[in-house]
């Protein structure tokens, strides 16, 4: 209820002298009340000097927004004799799992952190390449790194004080021969995301020197946050109220986490168009942190399958889907170089889509030739009269089936293979064939029905796993990584680790 809306005759006491008394008139702008006590008296109040009967009257209180503006907290710096002190914080909309593969991907320090040119990592390891890779660097307290400033200095040596997982990290810092400076950065999570704190400390005589460019400091955080990836924090439940939109979240895969391991590859083999199409935040922000370990790391999740489906440009309907995917990157390619864009933004799947747009801007500039437009009409190598006979083969027949196919000039049959492993197995080996390394296979008949096939499908869980453990410990590991049998697989995998170290 309104306070200057109160009926003539409401009780209130005052606040001052605790007396009681009622309400004669209101008065306006500003509000003010004609109260008469008991004894006659009439006098003048406020609202915030009277208490209401049977009203409730909040306290008014300022209310500052969770997240700053542009995510910008305190900071500051100061100077006392022989010591110098610097504070920044800094509201991150991530999650404390990315920004903790941000602050400790030393790496990347060039590129946000200010005064940094390069940094290096300090590796005893008799391999070159091992001693400038920051994958062997153990993030430890007392490890060491080495970092080149922005001036003619030469190399500075840090040592990583801290190490706390998701919520402390410090080290000394060093960009002039006279003062070491410690920076520590510390984290905690919020419900909307994530405050970052960086406290950096010296002393002695020099250490007025850490306050110079203090304007560009003051920044580093507000650059991190340029290059980390979002994540929206609105409920997930409401982007899944239709199939629709289901679809889009996990991009024609069966989890998120393929969609998320997908995007990761496409990333690291340069196609970024298809890790920036991602309509959802959440995994595209997942994704772009994936690459991150990744290119710490080395190290690459596993290529998921991906489920196609839907339809093509309306340009294209019907012979464009008999095409290779190389194929149909270079009919899209022609299509937009023809002035007809339409044909390669209708397309559906974002990586011949995000292939052919890439290709089109490299043909542009002049760095790429371009491709010749291939027949919309053209039917797959492996057509239906052979593919029966193709898929009664075994894994190592099919292999030597592509490889023969490829050797003769017919490599549509090799590319258009839907088997990763496989085609990647024909592709290699035709490689090695005429490299000279390998003698060409016989050419299995496609009628055909293998007697190993029979045999596999008919043996027990031992011998399985006798079989598997052997082909693993020569190499092929394809067939036990496709176990849907967790128990079986990791048995397998133990046993073949196992081996090899007796081997030893």
């Amino acid at each position: 209820m309104l306070l200057n809306r109160i009926e003539p005759g409401t009780i209130c006491k005052s606040l001052k002298t605790g007396e009681a008394g009622k309400i004669n008139k209101i008065f306006f702008y500003p509000t003010k009340y004609e109260v008469e006590f008991s004894d006659g008296r009439i006098e003048h109040y406020s609202s915030k000097d009277l208490k209401f009967e049977g009203i409730e009257q909040k306290q008014v209180s300022l209310k500052l927004p969770e997240v700053p503006e542009n995510g910008v907290g305190e900071s500051w710096c100061e100077w006392v004799p022989f010591k110098s002190e610097s504070y920044v914080e800094h509201h991150f909309s991530s999650s404390k799992e990315i920004i903790w593969e941000m602050l400790t991907s030393l790496e990347m320090y060039n590129v946000w952190f200010h005064g940094i040119q390069r940094a290096l990592p300090e590796v005893d390891s008799d391999r070159f390449v091992h001693k400038y890779s920051f994958s062997k660097l153990e993030l430890k307290p007392g490890a060491y790194f080495k970092i080149r400033p922005m001036t003619i200095a030469p190399w500075f040596r840090c040592r990583i004080m801290t190490y706390e997982k998701e919520k402390e990290f410090g080290f000394t810092f060093q960009t002039n021969p006279f003062n070491v400076e410690f920076v520590q950065f510390s984290m905690n999570e919020t419900k909307s995301g994530v405050w970052v704190r960086c406290n950096r400390k010296s002393e002695g005589l020099f250490s007025i020197l850490d306050q110079m460019n203090w304007q560009e400091k003051s920044k580093i955080l507000q650059k991190l946050d340029q290059i980390v990836p979002k994540i929206s924090n609105e409920d997930s439940d409401e982007s899944e109220t239709s199939s629709v939109q289901s679809d889009m979240q996990f991009g024609g895969f069966a989890s998120k986490q393929d969609y998320i391991n997908y995007a990761i590859n496409m990333g690291m083999n340069g196609d970024m168009d298809y890790v920036n199409a991602i309509p959802e935040k959440t995994i595209r922000g997942m994704a772009k942190a994936g690459m991150v370990k990744s290119k710490r790391t080395g190290q690459l999740p596993p290529l998921p399958e991906k489920v196609e489906g839907g339809s093509v440009a309306t340009q294209s309907s019907g012979g464009f889907d008999s095409l290779s995917k190389e194929d149909k990157v270079a009919y899209l390619v022609n299509k937009g170089l023809d002035g007809d864009m339409d044909a390669v933004n209708n397309c559906e799947d974002k990586i011949i889509r995000g292939k052919a747009k890439a290709m089109i801007v490299k043909i542009n500039r002049g760095s790429v030739e371009r491709p010749a437009m291939p027949n919309i009409d053209a039917q797959p190598a492996i057509d239906a009269n052979t593919s029966s006979g193709f898929e009664s083969l075994s894994k190592d027949d099919k292999v030597a089936f592509l490889v023969n196919k490829g050797l003769d000039g017919d490599m549509d049959a090799v590319n258009n293979c839907e088997d990763k492993i496989i085609r990647g197995k024909a592709k290699a080996m035709i490689v090695k064939i005429k490299r000279g390394s390998l003698e060409k296979p016989a050419m299995p008949s496609i009628d055909s029905q293998p007697q190993a096939q029979s045999n596999i499908e008919s043996e027990t869980d031992a011998q399985k796993i006798e079989r598997l453990i052997a082909k693993g410990l020569e190499g092929d590991m394809d067939e036990i990584n496709a176990l849907d049998n967790r128990v079986m697989r990791g048995k397998i995998k133990a046993a073949i680790v196992k081996a090899k170290r007796s081997s030893k």
